[in-house]
């Protein structure tokens, strides 16, 4: 993706926020719909989508330990950044879910915004990867193999592709002579069988739907590329950070015991994902299961990911994210 092009998206996706955030006024806190009650309780609002990635958030409501940290967090399902940072700049969301290219494109592009926790983070295990480039044609044995190929990924730009163009590098390809085309995830197994692309970056449950037609893993992704960087990064808004520091590290605070919770407890994570997620119990026990961490985040990851954006254009050059970085041992 060309600098041109990505400067073009990342404008249609913030000029939104931006407009929003400017109808506020120099008064706004950021905070509208933040409460607290006479017991001391602050109740807040999370941007989220029901995903594996973000089984931590759900567990935390559901087992009190939210509770125990004197919040009461409600969650408000977005199906985009796009959505969600408007809605977070207006004080209508306290926190949301947000990929970590997203959020490091936010912090790039001058969003007042402030990186608090994170969901599951990429697996260093290859067995463990739940992406995964899968392919049909025999003749595509090894990542070499894929120069002049066409795969498919969610989107141009994204995770996916980035990680995956590392990852095709890295294991001796080119990833210059790869040529990436976007599609829908509930597309791509059928695309590959029926050579409409040669192969497709697919996650959970998707890569268990590829093996189940026949295809082929090529190889793992995330965890050639981007091991240890998060899957899902949290985040609220400068305003909220100042007027309510100690909401934020608490919140930032549940999210890391919850993630320790379910970082060797694949079990507690499946039970997570029957209330949360619309995955079937019987896919749910067949799946690789996402990765969570049971340490707090660091700068480390983020930064491994921000030299991988700025090889494959999507960032210009690397921030400084420490100023953005707010979270519990902050």
């Amino acid at each position: 993706m060309t600098k041109h092009c990505r400067s073009a998206v990342l404008t249609a996706a913030f000029a939104g926020a931006v407009t929003l955030l400017a109808g506020c006024g120099s008064g706004s806190t950021g905070d509208s719909s933040s409460t607290s009650t006479s017991t001391g309780v602050t109740s807040v609002k999370v941007g989220t989508s029901p995903t594996l990635t973000n089984a931590s958030l759900y567990l935390a409501m559901e087992d009190g330990t939210f509770t125990e940290h004197k919040l009461k967090a409600t969650p408000q399902v977005v199906n985009s950044g796009a959505q969600a940072l408007p809605l977070l700049l207006n004080g209508q969301i306290q926190f949301t879910a947000a990929d970590p290219m997203g959020a490091i494109n936010a912090i790039e592009q001058k969003m007042p915004v402030k990186i608090v926790g994170q969901g599951s983070v990429n697996t260093s295990d290859p067995a463990k990867d739940t992406t995964v480039l899968v392919v049909g044609s025999d003749r595509i044995e090894k990542p070499s193999d894929l120069s002049g190929r066409t795969v498919a990924v969610n989107a141009l730009g994204g995770l996916a592709q980035i990680a995956a163009q590392a990852a095709i590098d890295v294991k001796g390809g080119d990833s210059e002579d790869v040529r990436f085309v976007e599609m829908s995830f509930t597309q791509m197994v059928a695309a590959v069988e029926g050579g409409k692309v040669d192969g497709a970056v697919l996650n959970e449950p998707f890569v268990s739907q590829a093996r189940a037609a026949g295809l082929r893993d090529l190889m793992p992704v995330m965890s050639t590329a981007i091991p240890t960087v998060p899957n899902i990064v949290y985040l609220t808004s400068e305003s909220y950070a100042k007027s309510h520091p100690e909401v934020v590290k608490e919140f930032a605070a549940s999210l890391d015991e919850a993630n320790a919770a379910l970082s060797d407890d694949p079990e507690k994570v499946r039970q997570v994902a029957r209330k949360s997620t619309t995955t079937g119990a019987d896919v749910l026990a067949k799946i690789t299961l996402p990765t969570f961490p049971d340490k707090p985040l660091k700068q480390t990851p983020l930064d491994t990911l921000q030299t991988l954006m700025v090889k494959y254009s999507a960032l210009d050059s690397k921030i400084d994210l420490a100023p953005y970085l707010l979270t519990a041992q902050s």
